[in-house]
């Protein structure tokens, strides 16, 4: 479904370059979830936005090729690009706040995503967005579609930017930390919605976490980044139990460090 191969990134400034994101290969089979996992920083999200060069160039300069359903990305017209974006390949970011338009209506954001990528128009526009509103859990999808962004809470608005992925259909969705800004609970909620649709739809899906617990949960493989490059890339169960790479066990050791449960140090 997806072959990356010697992806690289490099940020220009004032004089200077930094190389975000540092000859990175991997590939995504139909029906698989890959996750890309590291601290801050370690250029996860760049790889992200720049397999459909939605990074800013400049400052940017991508390198390499991004083949998606045998074409290659990076040759892509602007047009080409816009089409596949939001369309066969969807995304979903960890800030639905920030991702939704505060002035606009669930409806007029939803509806203009289907109308612009599938044959669906008008009254079929909103029956899809009411469709997909039920889908991915929100009561009463049909008056909610008259609500806008700040009536929902975090976890709904997460809901709406699955729905609004998942509704072009796409052949590849990434979701970059999708559940870092909300409650524990809620997380779990997202993260089952997510792992529910990927196994429905068979939906191929590049997940980007720092989390290795989210990673369990629902990834097939993982790669490990840092500073730019991909150290390890593996079956989940082998990077997590057999890791092979410094940096990996590191991680892994924190994890555990962090699931430790609490000295109680109250004093009767």
């Amino acid at each position: 479904m997806l072959s990356v191969e010697r992806l690289s990134v490099v940020y220009e400034g004032r004089g200077s370059s930094v190389r975000a994101v540092d000859e990175v290969s991997f590939t995504i089979e139909a029906g698989e979830v890959l996750a890309l996992v590291g601290e801050s920083g370690c250029g996860k999200t760049s790889v992200a936005l720049a397999l459909t060069k939605l990074l800013p160039m400049p400052p940017a300069t991508i390198t390499g090729r991004v083949l998606f359903e045998g074409k290659n990305l990076m040759e892509a017209s602007p047009d080409a690009l816009r089409a596949v974006r939001g369309g066969k390949i969807a995304y979903v970011f960890q800030e639905p706040a920030t991702s939704l338009n505060p002035v606009l209506t669930i409806r007029e954001q939803l509806v203009e995503v289907i109308e612009l990528h599938t044959p669906a128009r008008g009254r079929e526009a909103q029956r899809v967005a009411v469709e997909w509103l039920q889908r991915v859990g929100i009561a009463d999808a049909r008056e909610r579609l008259s609500a806008y962004p700040h009536e929902f809470s975090g976890g709904m608005q997460q809901r709406v930017m699955l729905a609004m992925a998942m509704a072009t259909r796409p052949s590849l969705l990434i979701a970059d930390e999708p559940t870092t800004a909300l409650d524990v609970t809620i997380q779990v909620q997202i993260l089952r919605l997510l792992r529910d649709l990927q196994r429905a739809y068979r939906l191929c899906v590049l997940l980007i976490s720092h989390d290795l617990t989210v990673v369990e949960r629902i990834a097939h493989r993982v790669g490990v980044m840092s500073a730019g490059k991909l150290v390890e890339l593996g079956p989940v169960a082998q990077i997590l139990h057999q890791p092979a790479h410094p940096y990996t066990k590191e991680l892994i050791r924190y994890r555990s460090m962090m699931s430790l449960p609490r000295r109680n140090t109250s004093h009767d």
